[in-house]
């Protein structure tokens, strides 16, 4: 398993917007210039946080990006999975009905690597991520 650089940049991007005052929206550009993320980029990912309800766009003069939710609401998880769909380690994890071998001895060991991923990433909130991007 291998997250997409767009899951890495929505974390990245979400985490200096979680570090941010949280009743002043965050323009586009300030946060990209922040952490020096690609802005054509980050315009299509906020687009997929915004769609998930992680995020709100504010329109207008003083707009920008809020979180949608309090940072210790928003997990790991659900940033990945706003821009990558469901999280899965293989195939038969993503698409049982695909897997090949119904008596798979490895199958259980695929569940429990999913379960505890998902748990990983599940509990760890973005208040737990922000770090100090002044």
């Amino acid at each position: 398993m291998k997250l997409s650089m767009a899951a890495e940049l929505a974390v990245r991007g979400i985490i200096v917007l979680a570090s941010r005052p949280a009743e002043k929206p965050t323009p586009l550009d300030e946060l990209c210039r922040l952490r020096k993320l690609p802005r054509d980029y980050m315009t299509r990912i906020f687009s997929l946080l915004s769609r998930a309800h992680l995020v709100t766009a504010v329109r207008g003069k003083g707009g920008g990006y809020q979180l949608a939710r309090p940072a210790n609401e928003i997990t790991l998880l659900e940033v990945i999975e706003a821009v990558e769909g469901p999280l899965a380690i293989n195939l038969c994890q993503h698409n049982p009905p695909q897997c090949q071998e119904p008596n798979c001895r490895v199958r259980p060991v695929w569940e429990d690597l999913q379960k505890k991923i998902r748990s990983a990433l599940g509990s760890k909130t973005l208040d737990e991520l922000v770090c100090d991007v002044q």
